[in-house]
């Protein structure tokens, strides 16, 4: 009887202490036909200096297959934009330790890279999407850093994010699972 409470709790704190895998999340665009694999859960950014409710970015990782041919975008998403990024198309700025990683974002209407429906149903109709091609090797350079910052840079405004949600587990498990 010992040995089984002991067996037991063991697994407990055990189970405890492993981290859960969080697979990413696959869908079937209906309006595109372009299947879908995206991160579980963003990475939340807060803008350096502010309160968390006020002025944040969710960062997504994201792959299109249309008809077999995969794309890899990072997708900002940004709740409520300030009037200066409303109409802009920002480069995206990743700094992981002692790199920078710039992004120019694509010009074109998500439904042009594949996609019909929004990626996050709770923001709300004034969010701002900005869509980043991205190559498997910087997600994954990105996924192994616990430190990172981003910004968005447009002419002579830069806005600076720190990580408010770390996202880095759920962007590792897509660029391992979902990339294969």
């Amino acid at each position: 009887m010992r040995a089984l409470l002991v067996a037991c709790l063991a697994a407990m704190i055990l189970g405890c202490a492993i981290r859960a895998v969080v697979t990413p999340r696959e869908y079937l665009d209906e309006q595109t036909g372009a299947t879908i694999v995206a991160v579980a859960d963003p990475w939340v950014f807060n803008r350096e200096r502010t309160a968390p409710q006020l002025d944040f970015i969710n960062l997504y990782a994201i792959d299109v297959n249309r008809m077999g041919e995969h794309r890899q975008y990072l997708v900002v998403v940004q709740y409520w934009p300030e009037p200066e990024w409303k109409s802009a198309h920002p480069v995206l700025e990743i700094r992981a330790a002692d790199e920078a990683v710039k992004l120019r974002p694509i010009e074109g209407s998500a439904r042009e890279l594949g996609i019909g429906q929004p990626l996050d149903l709770s923001a709300p109709r004034a969010a701002k999407y900005w869509f980043y091609a991205v190559e498997r090797a910087q997600l994954e350079r990105i996924a192994r850093t616990k430190h990172t910052t981003v910004a968005l840079l447009k002419d002579d405004v830069r806005a600076s994010y720190v990580v408010w949600r770390d996202g880095s587990a759920e962007l590792n498990e897509f660029a391992t699972f979902a990339l294969d």
